[in-house]
């Protein structure tokens, strides 16, 4: 694991404004070694509300957002931003490094390695989302193309919460076909319904117990029993 510093591009500021939408798809082969085609990478989980030890200790700035590449070729992020509006707008540039994210894999990035996720892809330290208000994080890759929007600029989050017990992440759908990050079907909350495979053992022992949360692995099964797949089999 490594501890990268992060490059805060915009503080603050009014409504952004749409992102760049541009129509046309790669083929994999044009665009730089970093470039990624829209839809190839989504953002796939986000804990917005923070974690929470076994012992009650709540702590509102140990957040997490997910990716998963469902494209044909591993990727490498450095030069991507990470663009958060709605009540907070902020965009970080992802810094160089030789991280690779594999075809069908995750990658997790949270704010400390002292929280309760401390086995994670990049520790980004200036991230923030803003608590039970509305966002949109958008993922832009090394040649400003949109890639994945989530959330929403005007609406609350779409799953996820803290209840004062425990908090849950907000978790992307990842069936075929399952629907764009920026509509709320997409999404639902974390639940601990028994997996094939250990989904939460990247998160500290010590938090296993009150931070429900699947980072780094495969999504939980929403409240319709309908598995995360991920794969067009």
């Amino acid at each position: 694991m490594r501890s990268l510093s992060l490059l805060l591009l915009v503080a603050c500021g009014g409504d952004p404004g749409e992102l760049r939408q541009q129509v046309g798809y790669r083929d994999g082969g044009d665009g730089g070694a970093n470039s990624g085609e829209r839809g190839t990478v989504k953002v796939s989980e986000i804990l917005w509300t923070g974690s929470v030890t076994n012992d009650g200790v709540w702590d509102k700035s140990d957040i997490f957002v997910e990716l998963r590449n469902e494209g044909m070729r591993p990727m490498n992020l450095s030069g991507w931003q990470l663009e958060v509006s709605g009540d907070l707008t902020k965009t970080w540039l992802i810094p160089d490094s030789d991280t690779i994210i594999e075809v069908g894999e995750h990658l997790v990035i949270a704010t400390k390695d002292t929280g309760c996720f401390p086995e994670v892809d990049y520790f980004l330290p200036d991230l923030e989302l803003p608590y039970n208000a509305p966002f949109r994080i958008t993922l832009v890759d090394a040649d400003e193309r949109l890639i994945e929007p989530a959330g929403s600029r005007d609406m609350p989050p779409f799953a996820g919460g803290y209840d004062g017990r425990v908090a849950r992440s907000m978790e992307k759908i990842e069936i075929m076909f399952g629907g764009r990050g920026t509509e709320p079907h997409a999404w639902h909350y974390y639940t601990d319904a028994p997996v094939d495979v250990p989904n939460n053992d990247k998160i500290a022992a010590h938090c296993a117990e009150a931070t429900l949360a699947s980072p780094g692995r495969a999504n939980s099964p929403d409240y319709s029993g309908a598995y995360a797949s991920g794969s067009f089999e």
